[in-house]
């Protein structure tokens, strides 16, 4: 049995007058909710085997905000597994959040936690929004699931793989040849519990040949999606918040939880 977090799109800043021109006017400091959601996990009522954060983990790919994200992100009561996603600097996030035993930082790596194997793809593509894997990574991928003899398996990535049907979403914001990776996927899908990830900043669920592919929501602002939407945009009913995720055997329960506010 294993209980764990997923996170995503913190979007940490060491700049205290952080806001982008391209923010809504009356956006919160993102690290208001970010410390939010790290009172609220200190103060669950159970423990958590991990916590998995699916990229986003700071706003800007400057040294400060990596400073800044380990002081915050210190005193979490379970290991950290963390994915670099568009925003952020892969070196710079595993110089400071990575020491291979309670932090870990995975770029198209693996890691086994007893029973359970988690395979991070870094989709982070240099910054871009929706980027296309090169076909080192898809080998990698392929390779990595044939190497996961038992156990289940955990694939997390930044950005989504799967069309939904919303333009903005697949044309602006997921992976371009992510039906590449969907069908190496496929071919393990009796062992792999799900497929989580970030970027997208709304909770979803699709469903393809027998995966369940998760996102959870930013701890900052959250956006909106519906069949025929073009550009994104705010969404003021989607709390920050994050998953959480029980995995029992064959089953994955994920449950979406809001953060308090203030």
């Amino acid at each position: 049995m294993t209980t764990f977090l997923h996170i995503s799109d913190t979007h940490f800043s060491g700049d205290p007058a952080y806001h982008p021109p391209w923010l809504r006017a009356g956006s919160p400091h993102p690290n208001i909710e970010a410390k939010n959601l790290l009172r609220a996990i200190k103060q669950l009522p159970y423990a958590v085997d991990f916590i998995l954060h699916t990229g986003d983990v700071c706003a800007e790919p400057l040294l400060a905000d990596y400073h800044c994200a380990r002081e915050l992100l210190d005193d979490l009561p379970a290991p950290l597994i963390l994915l670099p996603g568009n925003h952020d600097s892969g070196d710079l996030l595993a110089a400071t959040l990575h020491d291979g035993e309670k932090w870990h930082v995975l770029r198209d790596a693996q890691l086994r936690l007893g029973e359970l194997s988690i395979i991070a793809l870094d989709t982070s593509g240099g910054g871009e929004h929706a980027p296309s894997l090169r076909p080192q990574q898809l080998n990698w991928l392929a390779a990595a699931l044939d190497s996961c003899q038992d156990g289940r398996i955990i694939v997390a990535a930044h950005h989504p793989l799967l069309e939904t049907g919303v333009p903005y979403l697949d044309e602006a914001m997921r992976v371009q040849n992510g039906a590449a990776a969907h069908a190496i996927l496929a071919r393990h899908s009796q062992r792999i519990a799900g497929v989580l990830h970030g970027h997208i900043h709304q909770p979803t669920i699709s469903c393809a040949d027998g995966i369940s592919y998760i996102s959870c929501p930013s701890t900052w602002n959250n956006h909106v999606a519906y069949p025929g939407m073009v550009a994104n945009a705010h969404d003021p009913l989607c709390a920050p918040g994050y998953n959480l995720l029980m995995l029992r055997g064959s089953r994955l329960f994920a449950r979406r939880c809001a953060l308090p506010a203030g």
